[in-house]
């Protein structure tokens, strides 16, 4: 008989589920291991914990000293550096201390002045890692990588329930997903993702079968200014929102995959962005700044 097993957790600052089926009988074990792993990376790399890695880094920048990186930390880093460089240099983890600029409704109440003095604070290059670790040269300085790390926690738990032998499982969080084969019963994994066609936001439903995905960007919560609508990703260059893409969604082979491109194409203007998706040849939809939809997922 296939047992489904299922359970609801929070996690990096998100909701995460996790949903799994099949002939094993030790399905609330392995639901154990996947949230132990969540916590494990949780605790290792979320920026918002007290003494992970991020956490050090940030709390020790200016200070000269350097926060240990072991191989896994270390492979974190490079991935980073190498969306850094993939997107132009405008996926930049260190323009996070620009969100202080910008009220909740994406409004900037900084001052020229402290806009300028912000974006001293900016830069990935500067995030120096050598043998001894990782340290970030000036006070005030900080990164956040979450956006990187949730896709990447949700591809090790993938990882650790095929080792279990599990057949069928479905593991989302925030705006990243992840499945095992079908559901135990033959239907498809389904994901759920809003476009702003019809009267109302409407709801369309991608299949994701044995792949990962990833969303970055809400056009619902865009930003208006001068009568035209931008998305609240901010340049690294000069802090101000970015003429490009609203909403990216993107399926791959795993979360990570689906977030390097989608995290990519929305950094970059509109037609370069939709370009850049064209040529990966990947499923993907995409909302502009009109609030058309592009895409082989795009809704009919």
């Amino acid at each position: 008989m296939i047992e489904r097993f299922e359970k609801r957790l929070h996690v990096f600052g998100s909701s995460c589920h996790l949903l799994l089926a099949g002939s094993t009988t030790d399905g609330a074990q392995i639901l154990e291991l996947a949230e132990a792993e969540l916590a494990r990376l949780e605790t290792k790399f979320a920026s918002s914990v007290n003494e992970s890695i991020i956490d050090n880094i940030n709390q020790s920048a200016g200070t000269g000293a350097f926060t240990p990186l072991d191989a896994e930390s270390r492979s974190l880093f490079t991935y980073v550096t190498a969306l850094w460089d993939q997107s132009r240099h405008l996926f930049d983890p260190t323009a996070c201390v620009l969100l202080d600029c910008y009220n909740a409704q994406g409004k900037l109440r900084a001052t020229d002045q402290q806009l300028q003095g912000m974006l001293k604070l900016v830069g990935w290059p500067a995030l120096e890692v050598g043998a001894e670790g990782a340290r970030l040269p000036v006070q005030g300085m900080a990164i956040n990588l979450d956006n990187c790390v949730r896709p990447y926690a949700i591809d090790s738990v993938r990882k650790l329930l095929i080792k279990e032998g599990v057949s069928h499982a479905l593991i989302e969080m925030d705006q990243d997903a992840a499945s095992i084969g079908k559901q135990s019963d033959g239907a498809n994994w389904l994901v759920g993702l809003r476009h702003p066609h019809g009267v109302r936001t409407a709801i369309a439903r991608l299949k994701l079968n044995n792949s990962g995905f990833a969303m970055r960007g809400n056009f619902e919560h865009r930003v208006m200014i001068g009568g035209e609508n931008f998305s609240r990703a901010l340049s690294p260059v000069d802090a101000q929102p970015v003429p490009g893409l609203l909403s990216v969604a993107v399926i791959a082979e795993n979360c990570l995959t689906a977030c390097s491109a989608a995290s990519i194409a929305r950094l970059k203007t509109e037609q370069a962005g939709l370009k850049w998706l064209e040529k990966l040849g990947l499923p993907w939809v995409a909302v502009d700044r009109k609030l058309d939809c592009h895409g082989p997922l795009a809704p009919g």
